[in-house]
């Protein structure tokens, strides 16, 4: 898959969800296949490999 493409299976989950951007990230991150399709699952795998390890520590669970 493209990041292009990747980016906009994402912009689309987050339009549907009324999320943010890094929001949709998070909420990917935490609740994964629970929630989300393989199709939206693979985009988010996909473009997590495009950032870097900075960028992937914005996303990074926060001890509660």
């Amino acid at each position: 898959m493209k990041i292009e493409t990747a980016i906009g299976i994402l912009n689309k989950e987050r339009e549907f969800e009324g999320l943010s951007f890094s929001d949709l990230l998070q909420d990917i991150q935490n609740e994964g296949k629970i929630i989300y399709s393989e199709r939206v699952m693979e985009a988010f795998e996909r473009f997590m490999t495009e950032m870097t390890p900075a960028q992937k520590s914005l996303f990074a669970p926060v001890a509660k």
